[in-house]
């Protein structure tokens, strides 16, 4: 009887410990990154961590990451849901000299690497995220599944290929509060699947946007939608690059949008294709002044939804005839 009581116990204790070392696996909900931090602590509030990456890969699948201070964090590669959060004022700079190689694109490296499955969902608040070295884009968003990507009060700077680019099958981009300035591209879309209409799910969505001094603000290719809501998209060479490839479309429709000195208000390209697929552009309730005038080549539609204030009618009138 007593050796039974002893091994009992044994195996009691045995068991215990094993669930307190499983306890102590259990990756945290929420970490921590700080400029005095080291990635070698636990990425706690007590001991934070020192750059995104480390507190990303340490906190449990939609968990958050947040900022105690203000400094640099370096690069961010995204395999799970997740939040990064950077509370008001601070300032979270994303700048590296190098940064992560983007797959399939031979000798392009982003600042923000993002490849998630279809159910996850991503928030990235509150950054600034700058052009230095070799980097050529900002955020990357390159996947062969979907899910949903949030960027919220962000600013993205300087890039000589795309600040946000998304190539994501059924995927969701959702933009808010966030400037994307001086960049080759500010925000693109390549590639989506699924059909993009207006009225459809998925795409790119963008609230409270200003879309500054690039080449191209807006440039979406081959069944990639759009739709642009009290935002600003001003001074760039061509403010829509909309192209679609033969049974895609691609579609953009801006609402209560400032849309002004840009050198080229659109430039439109339908290859055409099966079920009428074409490149569509149409405004409502928006501003466009001031642009040099648009083009487009092929199936192509421009549509007025009513109150825009046109500085040249004939950009809607006798030369692009409303449909």
């Amino acid at each position: 009887m007593l050796l039974h009581k002893q091994v009992f116990g044994t195996a009691a204790l045995a068991v215990c410990v094993a669930a307190a070392n499983s306890a102590l696996a259990v990756a945290p909900q929420r970490t921590f990154v700080a400029s005095y931090g080291l990635d070698t602590n636990a990425c706690s509030l007590s001991a934070p961590c020192r750059g995104f990456q480390t507190a990303i890969n340490a906190v449990a699948p939609r968990g958050e990451v947040v900022a105690l201070d203000s400094g640099g964090y370096g690069t961010m590669e995204i395999h799970k849901s997740v939040s990064v959060i950077v509370p008001t004022g601070i300032h979270a700079g994303l700048s590296p000299s190098t940064g992560i190689p983007l797959p399939g694109y031979p000798g392009q490296f982003g600042v923000v690497l993002i490849d998630v499955q279809n159910t996850d969902v991503v928030v990235l608040r509150g950054l600034n995220i700058n052009h230095q070295g070799t980097l050529t884009g900002g955020i990357e968003w390159i996947s062969a599944n979907g899910g949903t990507v949030y960027v919220e009060n962000t600013v993205v700077n300087g890039f000589p290929k795309e600040g946000i680019y998304v190539q994501a099958p059924a995927g969701t981009l959702i933009v808010k509060d966030s400037d994307l300035r001086n960049n080759s591209v500010a925000l693109y879309g390549a590639l989506a699947g699924g059909g993009r209409g207006f009225d459809q799910p998925g795409g790119i969505l963008a609230d409270r946007v200003r879309l500054e001094g690039s080449g191209t603000a807006v440039r979406i290719l081959s069944d990639v939608g759009i739709v642009l809501s009290n935002s600003e998209i001003t001074a760039n060479d061509v403010a829509f690059d909309i192209q679609s490839a033969t049974g895609f479309s691609s579609t953009v429709k801006v609402d209560r949008c400032s849309i002004t000195r840009n050198a080229s208000i659109f430039t439109l390209f339908g290859a055409g294709g099966p079920s009428g697929t074409s490149a569509i552009w149409a405004a409502a309730a928006s501003i466009l002044n001031y642009n040099g005038p648009p083009t487009k080549t092929g199936v192509t539609h421009v549509y007025s939804y009513g109150n825009n204030s046109v500085d040249f009618p004939a950009f809607f009138g006798n030369t692009f005839p409303l449909q």
